[in-house]
């Protein structure tokens, strides 16, 4: 709660890796959002006290105006929902986008599902979506440079030499190419443990 964070995340998450350090990376992100937009809040109406709000504000270029609108609706309605007898902040992350794991394989061929099944089941129990057989191959931005969205194609087709399998695919029918809403794209792929 005292400490001064200086990694700033928006919702919809998407992390793309398939190995343990993936499937941390997902769940401490979503672990982290509401923690910092309700940081956020507080400070907020701190200075807001202090000095009015016309003074916080006027400070704030477009683009961080529309992120510190986003947050304070967000750290409101989760103040609210933690107010209910079952608060259900998982259900709210992911209404905003949440966060979803990217693989290019399938969920049972990734490293973090071979080496401890069990942590994959714990972050798909904590809301964290899966998309399998797909990777990224660009991201769109918005007008302000950031991103805002990640182009992804099956690997499926990539994988298979004989098309004549495309019709033993048991997964569900996938385009071959679509677009994730995102706002943070985190990258926790390609690395190998030093073992020396």
């Amino acid at each position: 709660e005292n400490s001064i964070a200086n990694l700033q995340i928006r919702l919809p998450i998407v992390v793309i890796g398939g190995g343990l350090t993936a499937i941390d990376t997902a769940t401490e992100s979503l672990a982290y959002y509401p923690v910092q937009v309700e940081k956020f809040l507080a400070r907020y109406e701190a200075l807001v006290a202090e000095r009015g709000e016309k003074t916080a504000r006027a400070s704030w270029c477009e683009e961080e105006s529309i992120i510190a609108e986003e947050f304070l609706a967000h750290a409101r309605a989760i103040r609210e929902e933690r107010k209910k007898a079952k608060p259900d902040i998982t259900a709210l992350l992911n209404s905003w986008g949440g966060v979803k794991l990217i693989y290019r394989k399938r969920l049972v061929d990734a490293p973090s599902y071979r080496l401890n099944h069990e942590e994959v089941e714990k972050a798909l129990e904590e809301g964290i979506f899966f998309v399998e057989n797909y990777e990224p191959v660009g991201v769109e931005l918005d007008h302000f440079g950031a991103v805002k969205a990640l182009q992804l194609k099956s690997s499926l087709r990539a994988e298979r030499s004989n098309p004549e399998l495309d019709r033993h695919v048991a997964s569900a029918p996938r385009d071959d190419e679509m677009t994730l809403p995102a706002k943070t794209v985190l990258i926790a792929a390609g690395t190998n443990p030093n073992s020396v």
